[in-house]
């Protein structure tokens, strides 16, 4: 069973864009959504804690070009949704993540 996890992570679906307190403090993602990409190394995710006020999320330095099996690896409840075409988004109802 490890081993089919381990070809799951593996999907190449490219990098997110990501709350920096997502990744360096493990902070819960609280709301998600997926865009058109960017570039060919964006997925076009996009992660929140869901708490950010506007003046932080407008803040560009408080985000980074994470990859996504890293994300993953760190927040493996988020697994089953990144294979979600966009336009989708989705947000913590407290139990579970609920498309909106």
């Amino acid at each position: 069973m490890v081993a089919d996890k381990e070809v799951r992570l593996c999907v190449p679906i490219g990098h997110v864009i990501v709350n920096k307190r997502i990744v360096r403090n493990k902070e819960k993602v609280g709301y998600f959504y997926r865009e058109t990409p960017d570039n060919d190394k964006d997925s076009g995710w996009r992660f929140f804690t869901g708490t950010e006020t506007q003046e932080y999320a407008d803040n560009a330095d408080n985000f980074m070009l994470y990859k996504a099996s890293k994300l993953v690896e760190i927040h493996p409840e988020i697994e089953e949704y990144l294979l979600e075409n966009s336009p989708v988004e989705f947000e913590w109802d407290g139990s579970k993540y609920v498309k909106i």
